[in-house]
């Protein structure tokens, strides 16, 4: 086992000790301009499957939940064969294809702001992915395609990475694409007045040069193994709106976003839908579709009964079937249902406060939450335990660690040893301190709502005063969100892992947002680093600078060992995805590796 850290331990404590702010815990990353190295084809050192100019980049993942595409399933469940569809393919129903149409897509989950750059959600790449467009994108296969540019090149060190930019894009304002919007790109999401949600990647730049219009070069501060899963995909937004400066750019074009894809932003209905139509102009083949209808669905009872009444014709991504759902929708005519892999990990936050702090509480939280009865009895087994980040089947994934049983006699020992006992009431406390706990979930989510309920009732059942409270997206994550209350809280969600294993962005103390509104995934730490903060800084830093796989796969490894130690958050499980579409859809292909309109612009209805 390799050990970084060597002191790490032994410094627990001591991070434990007072609250630091987040601005002590970040810092700039950027430093120093390195000279240009000579270019080679070198891409087995640095992870990569043969990159090339003019090139796709092909990457692979052995899946353990099955094939890592999409499959019909049967009313049983189990994978048909004969007039289905192919596993490894998107829809192809047969019919004659209709010239235009409009495909009304339904979702329980609405997004928190039109801003690539400033969403917490998924739902938001959903609906965007569409319309915003970055260097390359993945397909369902986990193959790097060509978008904005056409191939790429990497330094013999791995420091340089030369861009072939595409000519002839537009945005959908009719201006030029060119060099100088991901320029400006990289120095918005990188000025802290306007606070992007995340900087991974865009961090680790030192130079960009413009070499003539239709080429890049971009050279790095550190060698970093996920570059391209975070940069090289990454949307671009233009030069003239970024212009405008931090405030305008993050008001103004959160509610009417542009970008280069086959599909332009036209209406956001708050509330009701997002409206998106064909770019007529569109540097690639034209969107087959004329319009794509984003609806925003108060619960899935009411999706469903919209899937069956025809009001809408495609139910995915996030905001999608639930695996409660998905004998009912089986039952619906002309429905088709695909299930895939899932990259998501369901699990409960626990905000870094108050006895949350203790390594053995979080521990016990863990023995007293009955996840496996949930997976079996909510689910309908439709999932697969998690023990920390990494999905199994990966490369990264650790597979020797178990997940820690329903055990509520030991959850209750753990709790006594840190000498928390019952009051009168039978609420544990100490030091004159109850232990309550407020389990969040967003509101329009039946499912996730029971899983509260079942969870809470565990937890009140060993004397940790639980209540279960709903709030919708908007609010939730935003400012006034339970993230930045004093009360000692837990929230059911989803994070979406990335291309790469790098897990900087959940864990690592820079990743403590310095505000409520602030850069960084690492909300739960907050108002405390975590009490091993120091160990997993340096773990996650290393992980993400070397581009041995192998060093990497061990440090990984690491890393889920010390998360499934320490515990903080109670990690679940990682649950299959299931779409919902109608069977005149074709072209629809949905997958763990992308977003739900990835491939919209081949989208196509039937007669």
């Amino acid at each position: 086992m390799i050990d970084l850290t060597g002191h790490g331990r032994a410094e627990r404590a001591r991070a434990n000790e007072e609250p630091r702010s987040a601005n002590d815990l970040i810092q700039a990353r950027i430093d120093g301009r390195l000279t240009r190295r000579g270019l080679i084809q070198r891409a087995t050192a640095l992870g990569f499957a043969a990159p090339m100019i003019g090139a796709m980049l092909h990457c692979t993942s052995d899946d353990a939940f099955g094939a890592p595409n999409p499959a019909r399933l049967s009313q049983d469940g189990r994978r048909q064969d004969g007039a289905t569809l192919p596993a490894d393919a998107p829809t192809a129903p047969t019919g004659t294809p209709v010239e235009g149409g409009v495909v009304v897509a339904g979702t329980t989950s609405e997004p928190d702001t039109l801003h690539p750059w400033l969403t917490q959600l998924v739902t938001t790449g959903d609906a965007f992915a569409a319309v915003f467009e970055g260097f390359f994108a993945y397909d369902s296969t986990q193959t790097l395609i060509p978008k904005l540019a056409t191939g790429f090149e990497v330094s013999d060190d791995g420091m340089t990475y030369t861009f072939a930019l595409r000519q002839g894009v537009t945005w959908h304002t009719g201006d030029p694409f060119t060099a100088q919007d991901f320029v400006d790109s990289w120095n918005m999401r990188l000025n802290p007045d306007f606070g992007a949600f995340s900087t991974a990647g865009w961090d680790s730049i030192s130079d960009i040069a413009i070499v003539d219009p239709a080429t890049v070069v971009i050279t790095l501060s550190e060698v970093l193994a996920s570059f391209m899963s975070y940069v090289g995909i990454a949307d671009q937004c233009p030069s003239a709106a970024i212009a405008e400066g931090p405030q305008a750019f993050k008001e103004a074009f959160s509610r009417n976003p542009y970008g280069t894809g086959p599909f332009r932003f036209a209406e956001w209905k708050p509330g009701e839908q997002i409206d998106l139509q064909r770019y007529e102009t569109y540097w690639g083949e034209p969107a087959k579709l004329e319009r794509i209808v984003y609806r925003f669905i108060p619960d899935d009872s009411t999706q469903l009964v919209q899937l069956r009444t025809g009001e809408i014709q495609l139910g995915g991504g996030s905001g999608g079937i639930g695996a409660n759902r998905v004998d009912e929708v089986l039952d619906i005519d002309g429905i088709q249902l695909i299930e895939y892999s899932s990259q998501d990990w369901q699990h409960l936050d626990l905000k870094n406060i108050g006895f949350l702090r203790e390594t053995k509480v979080r521990q016990a939280l863990d023995f007293a939450t009955p996840t496996q009865q949930i997976i079996d009895q909510l689910l309908q087994g439709r999932a697969f335990p998690s023990i920390a980040d990494q999905a199994p089947g990966t490369w990264a994934h650790n597979p020797n660690i178990q997940p820690r049983p329903y055990d509520i006699e030991q959850a209750k020992t753990l709790l006594a040893e840190v000498g928390l006992v019952a009051n009168g009431d039978g609420v544990l406390e100490r030091d004159g301190v109850a232990f309550e706990m407020e389990i969040w979930a967003t509101t329009g989510d039946a499912l996730n709502e029971q899983i509260c309920q079942v969870i809470a009732q565990s937890w009140n059942g060993i004397g940790i005063k639980s209540e279960v409270f709903t709030q919708d997206i908007s609010t939730i994550w935003g400012p006034e969100g339970y993230q930045f209350t004093d009360k000692m809280t837990a929230c059911l969600y989803t994070w979406s892992n990335g291309q790469d294993p790098d897990d900087k962005f959940y864990w690592h103390s820079e990743a403590i947002p310095a505000s409520p509104t602030g850069t960084g995934g690492n909300l739960p730490a907050y108002f405390f680093p975590y009490n091993f903060q120091l160990e997993i800084d340096e773990l996650t830093e290393a992980a993400r600078l070397t581009t041995d796989q192998e060093t990497r796969k061990a440090l990984y490894w690491q890393i889920q060992e010390l998360l499934h130690e320490e515990v903080p958050c109670v990690f679940m499980y990682w649950p299959k995805s299931f779409a919902a579409a109608t069977t005149k859809l074709g072209g629809f292909w949905p997958s763990s590796f992308n977003s739900l309109t990835w491939n919209a612009g081949s989208w196509y209805l039937t007669e």
